[in-house]
């Protein structure tokens, strides 16, 4: 890091990256193989060639042997799970959904979900994930989605981060049962809704509504929900399409797909993003595509619960709007979206052959297609003058991405999220050679290990945990539960 005079002649940076690789997602695809960044305030001044030619600036990082990118952008997840990783191993989704999510909301309050949120945060930000779109339910305690909002404005993240509410009465055996504990009246959800934003929303964090799903959430909410985000020019989020069981019962009630659903209630469009989407059908990919829909692909989340095997590749050929998301710590099991590439490139390949997809396009679906899929590609996404500078900066020097030649391949099938050195959100800096400039890293870990064990004595998830465990477990250690 050296300082470089500024003289008044000149425009000057606050920032400047120089000397590393620098991949734009620009219109043209352009990459820098020995590119700059300048930074200043909370935009790019400018990218380009580090031919000597390049601005003054306040500061000046020296990147030889790295690689700065676009901010990645994780479409779904659910941060609050960071401290129930694991819980839920080996359960069927309505197992999970039955088991552990209904019992986990009643036991959660406003420390566990600030921590859970932290422990999630840390990950995200730690594996170069600079914008997170959020669910989290603000129920039975009101103040829980607090706790999360609260670690979101701590970290300096970006964050649409949504309220999920339910209302279904439908009592009819199914998977998609809502127990009546969690059901939310319509109006009161929005006030809730209104009340987050008002306390919370920034330039950075916005707070907007989620119904649910279809099948949880009565027509008038879906709709009034749309109503909500259009009206005041924001966003809604659902969950869609998500599994076999869905798929059936929506066929079921509605004689048509989710999506389908969705496009009678009018409810598709820009405003909306769904998670999942793993069943549709062409007519319904061509609803998608036409409304300009939002998609959060989930692979590895879809594959560990065994929900299907989403048509990418299609929704791609369609014109869908497709991001990259993880899904919760608890439904997947880890934050790193570098292995959701991956995944999402070789489950495609195993339905088409090796030669689909590439590096290349995981990489622009973890950036800039995430950045379309939420309606922020005008700020987010690529690095070009203008564009809110949400970079990241990740080392070349592992045994894992030799060799250099081929570092598009080696960032996404062999990547480690160690490899990330430094992260920026809207100019600020909040991962700092390699350690989250927010909190201590062992306060994170301490309190969300003691935030977990405060949960279990509530909910007994980690004492089933261990009790279906072909392992036979002898004595236990401070930060265990007792089996």
């Amino acid at each position: 890091m050296t300082d470089q005079p500024a003289g008044p002649e000149v425009e000057t940076a606050d920032l400047l990256l120089r000397g590393a690789t620098v991949v734009t997602m620009d219109a043209d695809r352009t990459v820098y193989e020995r590119g700059y960044v300048a930074v200043r305030g909370q935009e790019i001044l400018s990218v380009g060639a580090d031919d000597g030619d390049v601005p003054r600036a306040r500061e000046v990082r020296d990147l030889d042997g790295h690689v700065v990118l676009p901010g990645l952008v994780n479409c779904h997840t659910h941060l609050s799970n960071g401290i129930s990783r694991g819980l839920f191993d080996e359960l069927p989704l309505a197992d999970w959904v039955e088991k552990g999510m209904w019992p986990s909301l009643r036991a959660n309050t406003r420390e566990a979900t600030y921590h859970g949120a932290r422990v999630a945060l840390a990950e995200n930000l730690l594996g170069g994930v600079t914008t997170t779109v959020v669910g989290e339910f603000g129920v039975p305690a009101r103040d829980t989605l607090d706790g999360v909002l609260a670690a979101v404005t701590e970290s300096g993240s970006r964050s649409v981060v949504a309220r999920i509410s339910v209302d279904s009465a439908d009592d009819h055996d199914s998977s998609q049962a809502v127990p009546p504990d969690v059901r939310e009246d319509i109006d009161a959800a929005l006030a809730e809704v209104d009340r987050l934003r008002s306390g919370y929303g920034s330039d950075l964090l916005e707070v907007v509504p989620e119904a649910l799903g279809v099948l949880r959430c009565s027509a008038d909410m879906v709709t009034e929900f749309a109503r909500y985000a259009r009206d005041r020019g924001t966003r809604m989020t659902m969950h869609v399409a998500s599994s076999p069981d869905e798929r059936d019962e929506a066929q079921y009630r509605f004689g048509k797909g989710s999506v389908e659903r969705l496009h009678d209630l009018g409810v598709l469009g820009p405003h909306l993003l769904v998670a999942h989407c793993v069943w549709n059908d062409d007519r319904e990919r061509a609803l998608l595509a036409e409304s300009r829909t939002g998609v959060s692909h989930n692979p590895v989340a879809n594959l560990m619960y065994a929900s299907g095997l989403a048509p990418l590749s299609e929704m791609l050929e369609a014109g869908v709007r497709v991001g990259l998301g993880t899904d919760g710590a608890s439904t997947n099991n880890g934050q790193n979206m570098w292995e959701v590439m991956k995944t999402a490139m070789f489950l495609q390949k195993s339905r088409f052959g090796a030669g689909w997809g590439s590096a290349e396009l995981a990489l622009e679906l973890a950036t800039l297609g995430g950045a379309r899929a939420i309606g922020m590609e005008d700020r987010i996404g690529s690095l070009g003058a203008g564009k809110r500078a949400d970079i990241v900066v990740a080392t070349l020097n592992k045994p894992e991405l030799v060799p250099h030649a081929t570092w598009p391949s080696n960032l996404v099938y062999s990547f480690s999220p160690s490899a990330v050195r430094t992260v920026l959100v809207d100019g600020r800096v909040v991962v700092d050679d390699g350690r989250v400039v927010a909190w201590e890293h062992d306060d994170v870990i301490a309190h969300g290990n003691r935030m977990a064990l405060e949960m279990d004595a509530h909910t007994g998830l980690a004492r089933a945990y261990r009790q279906r465990s072909r392992w036979r477990w002898v004595g236990e250690r401070g930060g265990q539960p007792a089996s």
